[in-house]
């Protein structure tokens, strides 16, 4: 998942993952990680503050192709979670945000659709967030 973080009025997370996780764990890890990660300032200082602390709209959209590999030159997509387990995964990530936060804040594209989303980025942050397993799964992928 890749975060892009700070908006004037809210975040945008971006949702891919890779086959072989547990959903409820990778669920879980990452709604408390987005909700708690402090990623704004408050004061002139950095990192003081989270998505919850600012009461922020977060916007969700799923995106396989952050699970891609390089093979020459073309884009190879065969890490990523097919489709209707992808969707399950990602409807399952939206309810634990849901129910961990003001579900009127959360916000999210059409699965699998072409979207053209405009957003402005105020700074040079990505953050890739991945839970235990995804880490193990990504360095396993990459041998």
């Amino acid at each position: 998942m890749s975060w892009c973080p700070p908006l004037d009025r809210g975040c945008a997370c971006w949702w891919g993952s890779r086959p072989a996780i547990r959903p409820k764990m990778l669920s879980t890890c990452r709604v408390r990680k987005i909700l708690a990660l402090r990623l704004f300032e408050e004061e002139g200082k950095r990192w003081q503050k989270s998505v919850k602390d600012l009461n922020l709209e977060l916007l969700c959209v799923s995106q396989f192709t952050l699970y891609h590999r390089l093979k020459g030159n073309k884009p190879d997509f065969s890490a990523a979670m097919k489709g209707e387990e992808a969707q399950k995964l990602y409807n399952h990530f939206l309810e634990r945000l849901g129910q961990s936060y003001d579900s009127s804040k959360i916000k999210d594209g059409k699965f699998g659709a072409y979207m053209q989303v405009h957003i402005e980025n105020d700074g040079p942050v990505t953050i890739n967030l991945e839970s235990p397993e995804e880490k193990q799964a990504n360095e396993e992928a990459n041998k």
